[in-house]
Formats: structure tokens, sequence, C-alpha cells
């Protein structure tokens, strides 16, 4: 490989994807090859699969157009799912059994910076390290040294990922709730998912944002106003999502934000119930206080630090299991992919229902049993 283009290309790895500013260290010409080397790499005799999704920054269009040239120079074939989330994106290449998939999206990054997630079958995140190891064509001369397809597929399978969603969600009892979350994707997939629940009561918070900010769900302006919405609604909740779909804050019914790990407590203490000996990941910086109230009701806990990603491969070995960490991200053994924001609500509706408790009520006895020892 041409040392040159290596160097610049390095610069990009962002652990499971690369990253850089529009225009100056990410651009189409670099999207071209990294996509084509991703297809190489998943599959050297293409004439593989993939599905292609992007966010609502100004730039993920045309880097998805990027992507998919790159793909289909090297014989694949693509399939266009539009603007998604993230957890989408990795549902749709796992029910589909896809060779990959490709998110074109800037996470957290500022604005006018933008990038790619890799992922496998089944979802698995591909680390962009072993994508440009793997690089032999450098060159956009030599891009289409392979015959191109010329051929688009395009999907609209929002309906079929609510419908999938909605089979996990069942509450018993009347459940009130705000939401914050930016408009685009992720407000259109909580939509279509409580579309059919006369048990849900909802109202929408303005995030103050445009589309092509992100969400900060855990900022103090989002949780303040969540607060104030909670309590003058009479909710039994708040919760905010990111943009990206990939995390979740939560306030409970007196106004008060939830530590993540604690929601994270409660969310494997539901599934535990469904899973007895639940195996739970976390991040290091969980505190021995909450790991005990973990073990004391049965589960094994493991440090999985690198986040939801990194743990993918332990978390879908064949056994219930569960991530947490402390930025509000939530992964689940019994759902493809990787953090899944609207997942966890779900999970999070579905015990409250069942508790018949106040969350507050919740976790106070989970901060009891922390103290306790």
């Amino acid at each position: 490989m041409n040392t040159e283009p290596a160097r610049e290309f390095a610069k990009l790895i962002h652990e499971y994807a690369f990253l850089g500013q529009v225009g100056h260290t990410l651009c189409c010409s670099h999207t071209l090859l990294l996509a084509r080397a991703f297809g190489d790499l998943l599959s050297p005799e293409g004439d593989a699969t993939f599905a292609i999704g992007y966010d609502i920054r100004e730039s993920s269009l045309s880097l998805a157009e990027a992507v998919s040239l790159g793909l289909r120079s090297g014989g694949h074939h693509v399939v266009h799912i539009g603007a998604c989330t993230t957890p989408f994106l990795e549902w749709y290449t796992a029910q589909n059994s896809l060779r990959g998939g490709v998110m074109i999206t800037g996470h957290c990054a500022p604005k006018g910076w933008n990038g790619m997630r890799l992922y496998g079958s089944g979802g698995q995140p591909v680390s962009a390290t072993s994508v440009l190891d793997s690089m032999k064509i450098t060159d956009l001369d030599r891009l289409f040294s392979r015959h191109c397809n010329p051929v688009l597929h395009h999907d609209y399978p929002l309906a079929a990922y609510a419908a999938c969603l909605r089979q996990r969600l069942h509450p018993e009892q009347q459940i009130k709730l705000c939401i914050n979350v930016s408009d685009g994707p992720a407000k259109n997939e909580f939509k279509a998912l409580v579309a059919h629940y006369q048990q849900l009561r909802f109202w929408y918070i303005g995030s103050g944002l445009d589309s092509t900010q992100i969400n900060d769900p855990f900022a103090k302006q989002s949780q303040a106003k969540l607060a104030d919405s909670v309590i003058s609604k009479g909710c039994h909740l708040g919760a905010a999502m990111d943009a990206d779909g990939d995390r979740l804050a939560v306030t409970d019914d007196h106004g008060a934000p939830v530590e993540p790990h604690i929601l994270g407590v409660l969310l494997a203490q539901a599934l535990a119930k469904r899973h007895p000996g639940l195996r739970v990941w976390h991040d290091s910086n969980v505190s021995p206080d909450v790991l005990r109230v973990l073990k004391q009701t049965g589960m094994q806990t493991q440090v999985a630090d690198g986040g939801p990603h990194a743990a993918w491969t332990s978390l879908h070995d064949g056994q219930p299991g569960f991530y947490l960490n402390g930025v509000g991200q939530y992964a689940f053994s019994e759902f493809p992919g990787t953090a899944n924001a609207l997942l966890a609500l779900i999970e999070l509706i579905n015990h409250l229902s069942e508790s018949r408790l106040s969350l507050s009520a919740l976790i106070k006895t989970i901060k009891k049993q922390s103290t306790d020892g």
C-alpha cells in the first residue's frame, strides 16, 4: 500500500469508524476508497450485499452515495435504507443476513465533521484498523478495474423495524412520559413504535436544535426542560435520546436525573427476571457498590472497556447478556446491534408497568441496596 494515503487514512481511524472534517480530512474520494477496501475485506470475491444508512448531517447523503459507488466498484450490491439511526442500520443488516452495513454518521463529532461506522454480518462492528490494514487500492484510477455493479436498490423498512420493536413493548397500565429527541430519524422511529398504544401518553419536548446539530441527552439544558415538563404533566418519567439513537438519559417522576449506571442496574434487574444468572458487561467506571447490587441478585459481572462495540462479541455469543456504561449506552444480547436507546426505553417502560412502582421508588431501592452491602 502507498504509504502517503496510508498516513492520511490512519488519521481518520476512530475505533470502529472513520471520522474526519468533511472537505478537509474526509472527502468523497477518501470515502470511495475506504468503502471499496471495506467491501474487499468482508467479501474479496465480490457479489455480496451491503446496507447503507445515514444521519441527517448536511454531508451525509453525499457520503452515502460515495460509499455506494465504492462498494459497487468491487462488484457488490447495495441497499439504501435512507435516513435512520445507527441501531436501525445494525438491525437491518442482521435481520436480512447481509454481508455488512455502513452507517454514515458523525455521532458526537462537531458540526462540519462526519464519518462511517462499519458493520459485518449479524451487525458485528468492524474495526477501521482492519479495513486500512487490508487496503490494496489507493488510486482512484484503479478503483474500477473490476466490473461496477450498475444496479441500486432501495428499501423503506421503518414499519418492519417498528413492528419488531413493538413485539417487545407491552405496558400493562397507563404510562405517561415526556420525550426529548431532536427532529429526524430517532423521532420518526419512536413515533412509529408508539403509534398503536392507548396505554401510553407522551409529550414531545423541543430540543431547540436544528437538523445539523447534535442533541446531547445529558446536556443540562435538555435535562432541565425535561424535568420541568415531567413535573408539570405529572409523568412517570422523562427520556432523552441522542440523534444517533444509541444514548438514553432518563428523568424520574420527581424530575431528578437518573445516573446512567443506576439505570443500567434497573434494566439488568428487569432482564434477569427472564434470564436468571444474567451476564452483565460494564465499563470500569462503575462503583463497587453498584456492582454489588448486581451480584446480590445472582448476576455475573465483567469489565468491558471500549464501549458497546468492543463488547459485541462477548455479548452475542449465544448466551443471555447485557451491557451498560456511564454515558447512557445499553446493549442487549436478545437484539442485534450495539447500544439501542429506544430498546432500553422499551425495557424501562415494561419494568415500570409490571412493578406498579414509581421510577423514583425503584431507584431508591437500588441505592439502598448499594449502601446496605
